[in-house]
């Protein structure tokens, strides 16, 4: 994909963004991001990423073809499941910032279901709650010790006497109470 392959709209170049992900990249659990470098360009050579991964790849393409993308993650909590996850969102004049959600939408493709990844090109389900708005973004509040996770912060972190805890060293536990409509 070349990013000056496409036209000047937008739109346009984010949706050939969108489908060069969600057609090809397949869903694969990650090791941790800061053990990895090049996060983007490792996902466009083996075509393979977590949701986050796969988000990252999405937000470069965009900006490559000049399009403004940013990251967004959060939680998908749905009836019977919570979970963390990564999506972004685009700019285009006149609608403004945009949602795509290339995990979902490339599982939509895998299970041939062409409507649903669709959708998830300038959509969300409403089973979403923010956490995170950028990418290693600083905490309001600044730890003094070491992040456990210094890109993305979906499950929150914890530091006792200016030390950060790693996920191990403390029990969390998150589930749906209920969901209704």
């Amino acid at each position: 994909m070349h990013c000056e392959d496409y036209s000047d709209n937008a739109l346009e170049k984010a949706r050939a963004c969108y489908n060069f992900v969600t057609k090809n990249v397949r869903y694969s659990f990650m090791p941790a991001y800061f053990s990895q470098e090049n996060i983007a360009d490792n996902c466009a050579k083996n075509l393979y990423g977590d949701c986050g991964v796969q988000t990252l790849l999405f937000i470069t393409l965009c900006r490559c073809a000049g399009v403004p993308a940013k990251w967004e993650s959060g939680w998908a909590a749905e009836p019977g499941f919570c979970g963390a996850h990564d999506w972004a969102r685009f700019y285009v004049e006149p609608y403004g910032w945009l949602y795509a959600d290339v995990s979902y939408g490339g599982d939509a493709a895998s299970l041939g279901n062409e409507d649903r990844r669709q959708f998830y090109f300038g959509n969300l389900d409403p089973f979403r709650m923010s956490t995170n708005t950028a990418f290693q973004a600083d905490f309001d509040v600044p730890k003094e010790g070491f992040r456990a996770d210094p890109y993305d912060n979906q499950v929150g972190e914890m530091e006792v006497n200016g030390r950060g805890l790693e996920y191990g060293a403390f029990v969390r536990r998150k589930e749906v109470l209920f969901c209704e409509k």
